[in-house]
């Protein structure tokens, strides 16, 4: 189910012209998150105890507490880096604060999903 290479692949494409490089565990945990996200939107009804958990779950050997603080920081990286206009054509509105991780998630697989960049679909 998790971490299909088309998928995977293609996520980190996404996330690359967002300006998130580099072989993170953090950047892998994000991928995981917009693939799980993308396989079952219930997730996303509760990020902290339905999505990072499935997350820790994947990667073991990690908490929920971890995935929150990496999704964080790399979350904080991305509003930094991004260039605004493009972030703003993936939110599908204007941004003027910066989105929770749980709204960054879902922004993601929305756009990737609308565009048909998922090759499973």
């Amino acid at each position: 189910m998790l971490y299909r290479k088309e998928n995977f692949r293609a996520i980190e494409g996404m996330l690359h012209t967002m300006g998130l490089y580099g072989p993170s565990i953090a950047l892998k945990q994000m991928i995981c998150a917009v693939e799980l996200a993308h396989e079952d939107m219930k997730l996303l009804q509760n990020v902290t105890k339905g999505l990072y958990t499935r997350v820790a779950d994947y990667f073991g050997n990690t908490n929920t507490a971890a995935v929150e603080r990496n999704l964080r920081a790399l979350r904080d990286k991305m509003w930094e880096k991004c260039d605004r206009a493009h972030f703003e054509r993936i939110a599908c509105y204007p941004i003027v604060v910066k989105p929770s991780t749980g709204e960054l998630i879902d922004m993601i697989r929305y756009y990737m999903e609308i565009n048909g960049m998922f090759p499973d679909e």
